[in-house]
């Protein structure tokens, strides 16, 4: 917990970088007394995140470090209000494997449920229906590939992308990579995932690939925005 606390997790979940940009332009417009103490008040609004929004970007930091996972953005950025949880798969990037880059569509669940598996799971809004219907390529895949495609600002994420997209084309929609991701703060049960996962396996076909991987924190879910360590930048 103390190596991510200062690290890739805060940086994930509070946008660090991109804020602190905009706090320094703010503080720069600000040449009144009156408008020192707007800028002061607008920061001081800014809430702690939610232990889901904590989760998912845990899942992010988790996936590129172990996985080798691309992210071309950072969703914090599209979300219109604090508490938005933005519609369609939670991640949207590359998997990038020994230079060989394929979409990666993927679903986020944190749970301090005892069961095991979690009820979050289950369902029209668990973890493996959510990516059930990412294995139709009729569902949502065109909205999410123009939503990254969009969003990559840079040569080598375009390049990843195109390549991405044409084993996409060249395989009639099947070359993808699904993720679902459990976050937990219970003790480690294969159950969790091992369940419902051979249900999931009968959905997906190669050359599409999905993996279900669930992590253990040794802290309570509501305790998790506490350990990210963003700090109010007022």
């Amino acid at each position: 917990m103390e190596d991510l606390k200062a690290g890739p997790w805060a940086e994930r979940v509070g946008d660090l970088e991109s804020s602190a940009a905009m706090i320094e332009e703010l503080r720069a417009l600000a040449t009144t007394d009156m408008a020192i103490a707007t800028v002061g008040g607008l920061l001081a609004s800014e809430v702690e995140p939610l232990p889901w929004e904590v989760g998912e970007a845990l899942a992010e930091v988790l996936l590129e470090h172990w996985h080798s996972v691309v992210w071309v953005w950072n969703t914090v950025r599209d979300r219109r209000t604090r508490r938005a949880s933005l519609p369609g798969a939670d991640l949207v990037g590359l998997s990038v494997i020994d230079g060989s880059a394929t979409l990666l569509f993927g679903e986020v669940k944190s749970s301090s449920d005892a069961a095991a598996p979690p009820g979050v799971v289950y369902g029209k809004s668990g973890l493996i229906q959510q990516l059930e219907r990412l294995t139709d390529k009729d569902a949502d895949h065109f909205t999410l590939m123009r939503w990254l495609r969009s969003r990559c600002s840079t040569a080598e994420h375009v390049a990843l992308y195109k390549a991405a997209a044409a084993r996409y084309v060249h395989s009639q929609g099947r070359d993808i990579h699904l993720v679902g991701c459990l976050i937990r703060d219970t003790s480690p049960n294969e159950r969790d995932v091992s369940v419902r996962g051979t249900a999931l396996a009968r959905t997906v076909v190669e050359p599409m690939k999905a993996l279900l991987t669930s992590w253990y924190l040794p802290a309570t879910m509501a305790s998790w925005p506490s350990h990210v360590g963003l700090e109010n930048s007022a």
